[in-house]
């Protein structure tokens, strides 16, 4: 009998805890593009501003052997769909993170998070309004490239915390954190990887090549690449904020991803899937054991970089992304598709 009894109150410990389980869940159905907000930017007349000779700029253009030189040898080097690979610099530091686009054996775009890193005359952590008296904005912007004149149209929410400027010979865009009204990156790009990458609208008159698709087996070398770039800079954004960063979880990820290439299989977007269920059904069929999880999912952005920005532009998705009770995380990229799922064991 005191068997009997023990066994009925550790089953109804269990159906407790299970029940407890299946409700704390944080996540959000916001879609990833939308705006919660204006930035508290402040418009002011431009006074001007000189082109660098010196810091990241400058190493559009350059070859990769002169890079090796300057920063030594990356820590990685991760494939993108675009033809261009990233070379990873201080994955895990606040300071000096940064990713150079190297294709052709020739510096093509960059990405800067670290806030030391030399992105003159912007400078990380700057407040917005000290930016925009340095520079105009403008609502589209014009370009000849090959056979084609282009014109890239921004959306106002766009132009509040991704826009896009001319910068000597290239083009540089500002990521700004609307919630804080500070820059948090700054993307060089070559008018090249700009059009084949198409971060923004555009329209044009002319002929436009249109890049190849990644093969099978190239999607999922990138694929695992953004998992990997979506965790350090989510970490990175954590640690900007005083929070320790999460640690990776194999099984975590495998939830992820089968969420991602459901949604991409299927061609829906939804933290709730008809076959698999909700998070906490798809993380119990990974045997992931939680006290508390949180989803962050994503479509149609042309990286992980712009993904993670998209995220802590928006309200919900930055909650999870800043939520203290998180220490795991797990990525899923499949394609278009980006999940991230934050757990507490």
């Amino acid at each position: 009998m005191a068997i009997l009894r023990k066994t009925n109150v550790l089953i109804l410990v269990i159906a407790i805890i299970v029940f407890l389980l299946t409700f704390l869940f944080d996540f959000t159905n916001k879609d990833e593009k939308s705006s919660d907000g204006s930035p508290k930017i402040e418009y002011n007349k431009p006074t001007g501003f000189k082109v660098p000779t010196k810091g990241l700029y400058t190493y559009i253009g350059v070859s990769a052997d002169q890079i090796k030189k300057n920063l030594g040898e990356p820590e990685r080097v991760d494939p993108t769909a675009y033809g261009y690979d990233w070379w990873i610099y201080g994955s895990d530091s606040q300071k000096k993170y940064l990713q150079i686009g190297i294709e052709d054996n020739k510096v093509v775009t960059i990405f800067a998070l670290g806030d030391e890193l030399p992105t003159q005359p912007f400078k990380i952590n700057e407040d917005a309004s000290n930016i925009f008296k340095k520079v105009t904005l403008q609502d589209t912007l014009s370009l000849n490239y090959k056979q084609a004149q282009v014109e890239i149209e921004f959306e106002e929410d766009e132009m509040m915390v991704k826009p896009l400027i001319k910068f000597g010979d290239y083009y540089v865009q500002l990521y700004f954190d609307h919630f804080t009204n500070r820059l948090i990156g700054v993307r060089y790009w070559t008018s090249d990887i700009l059009i084949k990458q198409r971060p923004y609208t555009i329209v044009y008159r002319g002929h436009l090549d249109t890049p190849s698709p990644p093969s099978e087996d190239q999607w999922k070398d990138i694929q695992q690449a953004e998992s990997q770039e979506t965790l350090e800079i989510s970490n990175i954004f954590r640690k900007n904020h005083n929070l320790k960063p999460l640690q990776w979880d194999d099984n975590v990820a495998q939830a992820a991803y089968l969420h991602s290439k459901e949604m991409n299989d299927k061609n829906y977007f939804s933290h709730d899937s008809e076959a698999e269920g909700n998070l906490g059904d798809r993380l119990n069929a990974q045997g992931v054991q939680f006290q508390v999880a949180g989803e962050n999912i994503a479509h149609n952005y042309t990286d992980g970089i712009s993904a993670v920005m998209g995220w802590i532009n928006s309200e919900g998705h930055r909650k999870n992304l800043l939520d203290k009770r998180f220490t795991q995380l797990g990525v899923g990229v499949y394609q278009k598709y980006y999940t991230q799922d934050f757990t507490k064991p």
